[in-house]
């Protein structure tokens, strides 16, 4: 959402109040998405065919705006109607959305109070996640999907005093959180310290791999499929000697500019990780494998709409390509961080069984005092934070993590 809100005029030329609503809109509809269909089809006879161009989109942002942002309902409808009439594909179907969104607005909140949040998670991850995790995750997840969400960074200095200064609360190590009732303004980069480089923003669960790796000063470490550069801030400021890789050149730029302001120094390349060759045999690497992403659902919903089950397999061969390739640079004796900000087991324990099976590596248990947090999800050489943890906290984004070392 945020590429394409990025790429738009329309959105870029609006009034900032307008933008922020057009945001609360879209957001709103992404996370609630299987509610706002269901109190739909409560009120629609007939499923709208294929060929009806945004009519469903236009219905499903009044629905979530009468419902759930409780805006005024006359104003929506009208401007609901409005919309549908200006459009060709849309134009026949005005007086079935005048009809529809009526009854939204005078029974909807009533019809809500039968169709829970566990909506609004896909029935493919359900059933994945389910057997997986239990059934309670369904809730859990559902949960934190609808929640506000907080705002968590890592802090390069000391993080009670900057948590202090931006009304947050320190996690441990580096990490704190500012919840969003507490937040100065939605945007961060006018919040003191950012352009000084006194922190960058990064979920909590996202900075425990570089913990699991432990770097130490003088190492020489590989961040592999590094943009745009949040581990890789960690690792420059642990002392170690890092090279960043990441094939979009686009992305490697953002590194770049997020290593400038942080004042870290980082070698970057632009390349292929399952091409790329160390010069030297490294001490370290930590591979943040592309994934699917299911696990960032909470601050990114629309990774909902956008995954499939099928393409949870196609990364899964991709991914298990990419550990195989990384290995390969490693010392014998040296330590290889695996992650993925993926709920999919396919992403994350069988990749692990399966590079424990074929490749030259070895598992290596997990230090619990290098952690800052987190030792309830520690399994043996891996972290798994399921779908929903930390409801109660304001959650976690789902991730896997597994340690290992090249046999020698």
């Amino acid at each position: 959402m945020d590429e394409v809100l990025a790429t738009g005029h329309t959105f870029s030329s609006m009034s900032q109040r307008d933008r922020a609503l057009a945001r609360a809109i879209a957001g709103t509809v992404l996370r609630r998405c299987g509610q706002v269909d269901a109190v739909l089809d409560l009120y629609l006879a007939h499923p709208l065919p294929q060929k009806t161009g945004l009519m469903r989109g236009i219905l499903r942002c009044a629905t979530a705006e009468i419902l759930f942002l409780r805006s005024p309902a006359f104003a929506i409808v009208n401007e609901a109607v409005s919309q549908a009439a200006s459009k060709g594909k849309t134009r026949a179907f005005r007086h079935l959305a005048n009809a529809v969104l009526r009854k939204v607005a005078t029974e909807g909140l009533d019809k809500l109070k039968d169709l829970p949040p566990s909506l609004n998670i896909p029935d493919w991850l359900q059933t994945s996640w389910k057997t997986a995790y239990g059934d309670q995750v369904i809730e859990d997840a559902a949960s934190v999907l609808i929640a506000d969400q907080p705002t968590d960074i890592t802090v390069f200095g000391n993080a009670k005093s900057w948590a202090e200064k931006l009304n947050g609360h320190v996690l441990g190590g580096q990490s704190a959180r500012i919840q969003a009732k507490d937040r100065q303004s939605g945007d961060v980069t006018k919040w003191p310290g950012f352009e000084e480089g006194a922190w960058q923003v990064q979920d909590a669960a996202a900075s425990l791999p570089v913990a699991l790796l432990a770097p130490k000063p003088g190492e020489h470490i590989a961040d592999l499929c590094a943009a745009p550069g949040g581990k890789t801030a960690q690792l420059a400021d642990a002392g170690a000697k890092v090279v960043a890789v990441d094939r979009a050149q686009n992305r490697l730029q953002r590194l770049e500019q997020n290593m400038k302001r942080l004042g870290l120094d980082v070698q970057s390349v632009c390349g292929d990780v399952m091409q790329w060759q160390s010069e030297t045999p490294l001490d370290a690497i930590l591979l943040d494998a592309p994934c699917s992403a299911t696990g960032v659902f909470r601050r990114h919903p629309d990774v909902l709409a956008l995954k499939s089950e099928e393409q949870v397999c196609e990364l899964a061969s991709m991914q298990f390509s990419l550990l195989a390739a990384a290995t390969q640079n490693l010392r014998p004796g040296g330590r290889l961080v695996y992650c993925v900000c993926s709920a999919q087991v396919e992403e994350g324990e069988q990749i692990a069984a399966r590079a424990l099976a074929e490749l030259p590596l070895e598992a290596a248990s997990i230090n619990l005092e290098t952690l800052p947090f987190g030792q309830e999800f520690v399994s043996g050489h891996a972290l798994r934070i399921a779908p929903g943890a930390w409801a109660d906290k304001g959650g976690l984004d789902a991730f896997y993590m597994a340690s290992f070392t090249r046999k020698g």
